[in-house]
C-alpha cells in the first residue's frame, strides 16, 4: 500500500505560493525594535519638569540568543538602514506560520485527526502597542 501523502491541487498551489514568497524575502534580522524614552539623573533637566520631556526615543533592538534576550541600541540611521530587514523577518515568520497551518490541515485530513488550533507564530507588535509598552515600561521605572 502506498502511504505517500498527495495534497490536492489547491493545497499544492498554496504551498508553491508560500515557497515563492519565501524565496523573494531577502535579508532579515530577527527580534523586535522598541522605542524607549527615559529620565536622567540631573536634577534640573527637562525630563524632571512638569510636564516632563523625556530623553529619546532610543531604538532598542532585542532578540533571543541561546534562550536569553539580548539587546542593542540602534541609531536613527541604523534603524532606517535595517528597517526593511526587520520587516522581512516578520514576513518570513508569517509565511512560515501559513505553511505550518497548511501542513497541519493536510495531515489532520489525511490521518482523520481532530482539528487542532493552527500555529499562531510570533506576532509583531503594532506601533500603537510599541508606544504603549514603552510608556508603561518608563512609568514602571519611576
Amino acid at each position: 500500500m502506498d502511504h505517500a501523502l498527495r495534497p490536492n491541487a489547491k493545497d499544492d498551489a498554496e504551498r508553491r505560493r508560500i515557497e515563492a514568497a519565501l524565496s523573494e524575502a531577502g535579508f532579515c534580522l530577527p527580534g523586535s525594535v522598541n522605542d524607549e524614552r527615559s529620565r536622567c539623573g540631573k536634577a534640573n533637566c527637562r525630563c524632571k519638569a512638569d510636564p516632563a520631556v523625556l530623553h529619546g526615543p532610543y531604538h532598542h533592538w532585542t532578540r533571543k540568543i541561546d534562550g536569553k534576550t539580548v539587546g542593542r541600541y540602534l541609531t536613527d540611521e541604523q534603524l532606517e538602514r535595517y528597517a526593511g530587514w526587520f520587516t522581512n523577518a516578520q514576513r518570513i515568520r508569517q509565511l512560515l506560520t501559513e505553511l505550518e497551518t497548511l501542513s497541519l490541515r493536510i495531515a489532520e485530513q489525511a490521518e482523520g485527526w481532530e482539528p487542532q488550533a493552527p500555529p499562531t507564530g510570533r506576532r509583531p507588535r503594532t506601533d500603537a502597542k510599541r508606544s504603549a509598552t514603552s510608556t508603561k515600561r518608563q512609568q514602571a521605572k519611576r
